[in-house]
C-alpha cells in the first residue's frame, strides 16, 4: 500500500554568457566529468547526487524515506557560452522520456538555474517547462530551485508552482535550498496548482561583482528570499546574469501564493524593497595596474595572510575563458616577488609541461584567447614546478565533495609569480586546486583567482584585503559595455 508521495525529479542547468568568445556549449559539455557530476539518467541521479553540493543533493537528503522517487535526467554544465540546441533537444527528451514512462505522480521536482540561453530560445527554461507541463497536465505542482544570478520570465513564473532561490552569493546554501524545496514538494504534493502568480522586474541591471550578499544591500534582499508559511508559498529575490541577453535579463521578484490578492502583494513589497536599494549597489572596480600596485604596498605592511586580486572579469563562473593573462603581465611587470595565481586554463601548457616534466624550463605562449585582440598569450620562459592528473575533491564550502577532474595540471613559476594551470576551466572558489599543485594559497603575499565571488566563501578568511580587478576578460563586469541584442527596452544597464 502506498505510504508517501509520487515524486518525479530532475535537473537541467547552465549559466549562459551570450558574450562569451566560446560559444555554443555542446552535450560533450554535458557528458564530461568536470567540477560537477556528468549527465545522469534515471537510477543514476540519486546515486551520483547522493553527496556533493547541489540542489538535488539536499532534496535527496530531506524528502523523506516514504517518497516514491521517480528519476528522471539531470545534467549541469556550469557557465559558459550558449547551449547549443542540439544539447538542450538531446537532455530535454531525456528528461521527458522518462517523464512520460513513471507513472501517476503527485509532484515534480526539478533543479534549474534560471539564466540559460541557446542560439534558437530566448528562454529555454521555460521552453522545458511548456513541455513538462504537455506530460503532466495543468494540475500536478512543480516545484523548483534557481540560482541567484537566474533572469526570469513571466511565462516561467506561471509554469510553476513554487521556488527556492539560492539567498547566498557566494552560493553556499544549495544544499540548503533543496532541502527546502523537498519542504514544499512535500507541502503541495497531491494538492493540484498554487493559483497566485506574480512576478516583477527593476527597470535596471546589477553587476555581478555588486550582488554579494555578503554586504547591503544584497544581504538584506536575498534574506527575503524565502518559502514561506501561510498564503505566501514561496518568495523569490534574483539579482539577475547580465551577460545573458534575454529579454527579461536582470533582477526579479517573483510569489506563488494561495490565492492571487496575497501573490500581488508580496510581490510588489519586496520589488519595492529593490528599487530603494538601487543607489546602494557598489560596482567600482580598480585598474590593473592601481591594483597591483597597491597589493604589493599593502602585502609589505604588518599582518598575516595574501592580499587578493579578484580578476573579476576573466571568472569562468560567469562564461569566462579563464585564459586571459592581463593579471599575470601585470604581476610580472611589477615585479611581485610571491605571487600565486589561478587558475588558468590552458590545456596545451598543461601538455608541456608534463612532457617536459617537473623541474624543467620552457618557453610557452600561457593563456589568451585566439582571435580577442585584448586577450593575447603570455610569452615567457617558465619552470615546472610541480604537475598532476586533475583528480581531487573539493573542499570548500561554495562546492565541497565533488568529485572533480581538470585534465593534466601543472604548478609554473616565472620570477615572482606561480601560475595554476589547468586542462578544463574552474573558477577559483576552492582551495582543492592549488593544494592537489602543492601550493598553499594561505602563504602568498599575492593571491590572484579568476573568480567574482565565490572565492570570498574560502579565501575570503584568511584575506588580510580584496581589491576588485578589472582585466580583460569575457565576464565583463559593467553590463552598459554588452551589445545586447534581445533585452527589452527601457532597462538601464547599470543601477
Amino acid at each position: 500500500m502506498r505510504s508517501g508521495p509520487r515524486i518525479a525529479l530532475g535537473g537541467f542547468s547552465h549559466e549562459s554568457n551570450a558574450f562569451a568568445s566560446a560559444q555554443d556549449v555542446g552535450l560533450a559539455h554535458f557528458l564530461a566529468r568536470r567540477d560537477r557530476p556528468p549527465l545522469l539518467l534515471g537510477d543514476e541521479l540519486p546515486r551520483g547526487l547522493a553527496r556533493g553540493s547541489f540542489p538535488t543533493t539536499g532534496f535527496l537528503r530531506a524528502i523523506g524515506a516514504d517518497a516514491h522517487l521517480r528519476p528522471l535526467a539531470w545534467a549541469s554544465g556550469g557557465a559558459g557560452g550558449l547551449v547549443s540546441d542540439e544539447a538542450f533537444e538531446h537532455i530535454a527528451q531525456a528528461l521527458l522520456s522518462r517523464l512520460r514512462a513513471v507513472g501517476a505522480l503527485d509532484g515534480l521536482f526539478l533543479e534549474l538555474h534560471g539564466a540559460m540561453a541557446t542560439p534558437a530560445l530566448d528562454d529555454p527554461e521555460a521552453e522545458l517547462l511548456r513541455r513538462v507541463r504537455g506530460v503532466v497536465g495543468d494540475q500536478l505542482p512543480i516545484v523548483v530551485t534557481l540560482d541567484y544570478h537566474a533572469n526570469l520570465s513571466p511565462d516561467f513564473a506561471r509554469l510553476i508552482d513554487g521556488a527556492v532561490v539560492y539567498r547566498t552569493y557566494p552560493h553556499v546554501d544549495r544544499v540548503q535550498c533543496g532541502e527546502l524545496a523537498a519542504r514544499l514538494v512535500r507541502r503541495l504534493a497531491g494538492g493540484g496548482r498554487v493559483p497566485g502568480v506574480a512576478i516583477a522586474h527593476p527597470p535596471f541591471l546589477i553587476p555581478l561583482h555588486a550582488q554579494s550578499t555578503l554586504a547591503e544591500p544584497s544581504r538584506g534582499l536575498a534574506a527575503m528570499s524565502l518559502a514561506d508559511a501561510g498564503d505566501v508559498v514561496s518568495r523569490c529575490y534574483a539579482a539577475g546574469f547580465p551577460p545573458g541577453d534575454s529579454h527579461w535579463c536582470g533582477p526579479s521578484v517573483m510569489v506563488h501564493a494561495t490565492h492571487q490578492a496575497a501573490a500581488d502583494a508580496a510581490c510588489e513589497a519586496l520589488h519595492r524593497q529593490v528599487l530603494d536599494a538601487r543607489a546602494a549597489f557598489d560596482a567600482r572596480l580598480l585598474p590593473c595596474d592601481t591594483a597591483v600596485r597597491l597589493a604589493l604596498r599593502h602585502a609589505q605592511a604588518p599582518g598575516r595572510g595574501p592580499v587578493v586580486l579578484a580578476d573579476v572579469q576573466d571568472n569562468p563562473g560567469a562564461g569566462g575563458s579563464a585564459a586571459c593573462t592581463g593579471v599575470l603581465a601585470e604581476l610580472v611587470r611589477q615585479q611581485a616577488p610571491d605571487a600565486l595565481l589561478g587558475i588558468l586554463c590552458d590545456p596545451e601548457a598543461a601538455a608541456a609541461a608534463h612532457a617536459a616534466g617537473e623541474g624543467a624550463c620552457l618557453g610557452l605562449a600561457l593563456g589568451g584567447t585566439h582571435g580577442v585582440p585584448d586577450q593575447p598569450a603570455f610569452v615567457g620562459r617558465f619552470t615546472v614546478e610541480r604537475l598532476g592528473d586533475g583528480r581531487f575533491t573539493t573542499t570548500g564550502q561554495v562546492a565541497g565533495g565533488n568529485a572533480t577532474e581538470l585534465g593534466p595540471m601543472a604548478l609554473l613559476r616565472l620570477g615572482g609569480a606561480r601560475v595554476v594551470v589547468s586542462s578544463v576551466r574552474m573558477q577559483a572558489f576552492d582551495p582543492a586546486p592549488f593544494h592537489h599543485l602543492g601550493a598553499d594559497p594561505a602563504a602568498a603575499a599575492l593571491l590572484a583567482l579568476k573568480s567574482t565571488c565565490h572565492f570570498r566563501a574560502d579565501f575570503g578568511a584568511m584575506a588580510r584585503e580584496i581589491l576588485l580587478v578589472e582585466a580583460p576578460g569575457d565576464a565583463v563586469a559593467n553590463p552598459a559595455r554588452y551589445p545586447y541584442r534581445r533585452l527589452r527596452p527601457g532597462v538601464h544597464r547599470t543601477p
